[in-house]
């Protein structure tokens, strides 16, 4: 297996306080093909990724290629599965003759991360760390260190809205392949898996992590493809590309432009209507990319359906959200903080100040009809489509009118 050189490992906590200079999990499911828009030809990423979508409100590709026709040069793309999910590499025109190099660098760097971190392969190092809970602390990689690492920061950067350690909730529910309860879990049920869970019980130690309770255990699906992509991203930038994207599962990064005349651009997807769009992001280079959301994933108990996000604090599954989109400087960031503001949501995320400074931030409601709020930051790169432009509202402005009391 190649070796992911030290220069790529992807860099944080540089003093600004979350994990990039500029402040700013998933499924498999794959839908007919005779639900993938015209547009986009069954050859094509944009096909793979609108087939592959992880979750509402994901985000669709919106290729130079298929925005001005073609009598251009196309981009070129590469398409592969890995971490439970497809992932793509992505390069401008000039650079497309090298595009299976750019692949071979990229699927081996998620080939290692996938055998040291996935809960499914029972030698994983989080496996290890798991099997381990309550006892002796597991030696563990220096990738697998930074990812446990960043974990526990936006765990406390969140007030535990991000959590790594909530595997016994998730289980608790009937997700990640664990069985669907027939009946609602009940409090009991909840607090025992809560009592065995909380990001204060990993402690890392010179390279070794351990698990302070019996049965706590590690699910890293909501950071480890966005650290897989920053990994990638360093990769492909040492190896001299200087025009690319990089996707997994919907967590995706950009470096310089789609073409020498335009950035790279995204659409956000609607997130109740499975062809339609909200409207297009404009990505400038360096900029991250992930959208956690509620209604591809789910379980249905006593006829009542349930999202696969699960409140670490409350050990429920989160209500209310329909998704949450994040802009960032690293791919690890929006990742981690696409599910902490889905938990949190608009009316509790201004306990998140700091970070909604500069953060970038997209949040639409499980609510017909909807609104689409949007941080100030994220509105200066996003273009709605006309029928949506009357439902943009700022955050700070909605939270400002909610803490408004009325005048009788």
């Amino acid at each position: 297996m190649m070796p992911i050189p030290a220069t790529c490992y992807p860099k944080y906590f540089p003093g600004t306080g979350h994990g990039g200079e500029l402040q700013y999990p998933i499924s498999n499911t794959e839908y007919p093909t005779e639900q993938v828009p015209a547009a986009f030809g069954s050859n094509s990423l944009g096909y793979w990724i609108f087939r592959q979508r992880p979750l509402a409100l994901h985000l669709l590709l919106l290729l130079s290629l298929i925005l001005t026709g073609c009598r251009e040069k196309p981009a070129a793309s590469r398409t592969w599965l890995t971490m439970g999910t497809f992932a793509s590499v992505t390069l401008a025109p000039a650079e497309a003759n090298r595009v299976d190099e750019a692949r071979q660098i990229c699927e081996a760097i998620t080939t290692e991360l996938n055998t040291l971190m996935s809960t499914y392969t029972p030698d994983s190092e989080i496996s290890r760390l798991n099997a381990n809970g309550g006892g002796p602390a597991t030696p563990v990689s220096a990738h697998t260190v930074r990812v446990l690492e960043s974990s526990l920061y936006y765990a406390g950067l969140t007030g535990g809205a991000f959590d790594p350690t909530i595997s016994p909730l998730v289980a608790l529910w009937g997700f990640n392949g664990a069985d669907v309860p027939p009946q609602v879990p009940d409090h009991d049920a909840i607090a025992a898996a809560l009592a065995i869970s909380g990001y204060e019980g990993l402690v890392l130690t010179n390279g070794t992590a351990r698990l302070a309770r019996d049965g706590m255990r590690i699910d890293l699906g909501a950071i480890a493809k966005g650290y897989a992509v920053d990994v990638c991203f360093n990769a492909l930038q040492a190896a001299g590309f200087h025009n690319f994207m990089v996707n997994i599962g919907g967590n995706l990064r950009v470096q310089g432009r789609a073409r020498p005349d335009r950035n790279w651009k995204i659409g956000v997807r609607h997130p109740f209507e499975s062809d339609a769009m909200l409207g297009a992001l404009r990505l400038e280079t360096g900029m991250a990319l992930a959208t956690s959301g509620n209604y591809e994933r789910f379980v249905t108990i006593d006829g009542q359906r349930y999202a696969h996000i699960i409140d670490p604090r409350s050990g429920r599954p989160v209500t209310g959200m329909a998704g949450v989109t994040i802009l960032a400087t690293s791919a690890t960031e929006a990742d981690a903080m696409s599910t902490a503001l889905f938990v949190t949501g608009t009316e509790t995320a201004p306990g998140l100040s700091e970070w909604l400074k500069t953060g970038h931030a997209l949040f639409v409601h499980d609510e017909d009809p909807f609104d689409i709020v949007v941080t100030t930051g994220f509105r200066d790169v996003f273009n709605p489509l006309e029928a949506y432009q009357q439902r943009l509202q700022l955050l700070n402005e909605r939270t400002s009118h909610a803490d408004t009391p009325d005048d009788h």
